[in-house]
């Protein structure tokens, strides 16, 4: 197995500052937004909580979605997706408190859409980068400029190296990054199944690697072609309008978040929070799409929106494929 996934009153002197670089303000207006999206959504059917209400656990989600649990072990009463603990007919009530708080949540939608969406400023801080191809795993196809990745069929002869990704599908971008605000884009092509964002420097290469943010990996990526996701424990589900082919990522080391953009409509994807700040991050890329589309790659957008290279195939040879296409 290659690839495997595991389904948180600014003071007079202050105001010019404030006015010449509001990105850090920018950042903590959309973390602060991107709670309460979170915490108005059932974690179910991913829409806005109606009539919601918690088991005795603590577990949240709509009344509707309340059917879609599985039962107890005796079939009786509901079992929480995410702890072993049956909540009896009795134990499940309204969360009435809640439910008023999203109900002011969808009337300030509106301005919430707006906090999060996508700022033009971002690019200020577009950096140039590139693909390390000392860390990728031999499995991934990597363009002679540096730029472009995608899944091969076969082993590709680079040399054993601590830094290289022996079996998840991953390859780390260039430069690391250790403070300030960073902006970059990934075009994802075709792509049915990749993976983007940052990781720590420290993260495992060796082995199964597991992306989750407890592990040092804040990414969102898709599985199926249409299932998108946020690398948090447990794994946060992602509606995405349709049409993505270009993804936005925003790094503020300052407030420690990162977001991710959908560059077509400017649309806000998903920000991970409280990020690490305590070594150097480095872009992060996963692709396990084997399909031969010439458009099935990931490719990191340049600056000057020239055309990059196109991927170098390696030639046939008595390989045995070893990962598996659609990773778990």
């Amino acid at each position: 197995q290659k690839f495997q996934l595991v389904p948180g009153n600014l003071h007079d002197s202050h105001s010019t500052h404030v006015k010449s670089n509001p990105m850090p303000i920018y950042s903590q207006a959309v973390a602060m937004a991107e709670h309460f999206k979170a915490a108005s959504s059932c974690p179910i059917c991913l829409d806005y909580l109606e009539n919601p209400m918690h088991l005795i656990c603590g577990y949240i989600c709509c009344l509707r979605c309340m059917n879609s649990l599985r039962k107890g072990p005796d079939g009786k009463g509901v079992l929480c997706p995410f702890c072993p603990v049956v909540s009896q007919k009795n134990d499940i009530r309204p969360a009435a408190q809640l439910g008023a708080l999203v109900s002011k949540i969808k009337e300030l939608e509106p301005k919430l859409r707006a906090a999060l969406q996508m700022n033009p400023r971002m690019r200020k801080f577009q950096v140039d980068m590139t693909l390390d191809v000392d860390t990728a795993n031999n499995y991934l196809i990597i363009s002679e400029d540096l730029r472009r990745v995608r899944c091969g069929n076969f082993r590709q002869n680079r040399k054993e190296q601590a830094e290289r990704f022996d079996s998840a599908l991953c390859v780390l971008g260039v430069p690391r990054f250790t403070s300030g605000r960073h902006y970059w884009e990934v075009n994802v092509g075709t792509s049915k199944v990749w993976d983007v964002g940052v990781c720590k420097e420290s993260v495992n290469r060796q082995g199964n690697v597991v992306l989750s943010s407890e592990l040092g990996f804040w990414t969102v990526g898709l599985r199926e072609g249409q299932i998108y996701f946020a690398s948090t424990k447990p794994l946060t589900g992602l509606w995405v309008s349709p049409g993505l082919h270009r993804v936005g990522i925003y790094l503020d080391i300052t407030t420690r978040v990162i977001s991710f953009y959908n560059v077509g409509d400017r649309s806000h994807i998903f920000t991970f929070t409280k990020i690490s700040a305590t070594e150097p991050l480095r872009p992060c890329f996963a692709h396990a799409d084997t399909s031969r589309d010439d458009h099935g790659y990931l490719s990191v957008c340049v600056i000057n929106n020239s055309i990059a290279s196109s991927p170098i195939y390696p030639g046939q040879g008595n390989y045995t494929l070893e990962h598996r296409k659609h990773p778990q």
